[in-house]
């Protein structure tokens, strides 16, 4: 039986298409890892933005304004001013205890009254709910009357609040997190870039509110 060797160029030829083979699996696969890599967000920091979404949807969604617990002989006047209003003036520290709308200081701070549901009383239960992102901490921190809440892992948090063009009497808030791994990942600086979420977020009350301004339906509140 003859056996045909391989001839030179046979053996050339089939060493470079192997080596191609190999490059290009080789840089297949690196780029994966690498983008792999670049998406690459700590799974603990991320379920924390997750609860602190959810609280934020939670909170907002019942948030009101606070018209007092007795009534005056001003008080209508009270209530309709406060109605049209909504918002706090600029310049207010959302910390203020007594203030009764909702007051923002953007980027990092929101503060506002919402309805606990836990009460069936005559006059609802409200409480003031302030957050408060501490970049220094990178700690997004919710305080209430009944306890604080501290939420970690962030590089960035974002609180803005706006009415869209064509529904102007319903105001909205936009909530951004950016989420980071952490300073260095895999030993480069470049990797693990930040994960961004976005939601937006409504409340009935406060639409019922600014389009409802004459119908004198509110009843007192009572502070958590």
């Amino acid at each position: 039986m003859n056996r045909r060797a391989f001839t030179l160029v046979e053996l050339v030829v089939t060493v470079g298409v192997g080596m191609l083979v190999f490059v290009m699996v080789s840089k297949f696969l690196s780029g994966t890892r690498f983008q792999f890599m670049h998406g690459t967000v700590n799974l603990q920091n991320l379920q924390d933005a997750r609860l602190a979404i959810n609280h934020l949807r939670r909170d907002f969604s019942s948030a009101c304004i606070y018209f007092g617990s007795t009534r005056t002989a001003t008080s209508y006047k009270e209530v309709r001013a406060l109605q049209a209003r909504v918002f706090s003036r600029p310049g207010v520290d959302p910390a203020t205890p007594g203030e009764k709308l909702i007051t923002i200081r953007s980027p990092h701070e929101i503060a506002f009254w919402r309805y606990d549901f836990a009460t069936n009383d005559e006059k609802p239960l409200v409480e003031r709910v302030h957050y408060r992102f501490d970049p220094r901490t990178k700690i997004l921190i919710r305080s209430s009357p009944s306890r604080t809440i501290e939420f970690k892992g962030f590089e960035e948090v974002e609180f803005r609040l706006y009415c869209h063009q064509l529904n102007a009497e319903t105001p909205l808030l936009w909530v951004r997190f950016l989420i980071h791994e952490g300073e260095e990942i895999y030993g480069r600086s470049e990797i693990g870039r930040a994960l961004e979420l976005t939601t937006t977020i409504s409340s009935p009350f406060l639409t019922s509110n600014l389009q409802n301004l004459p119908w004198n339906y509110e009843t007192y509140q009572v502070k958590k």
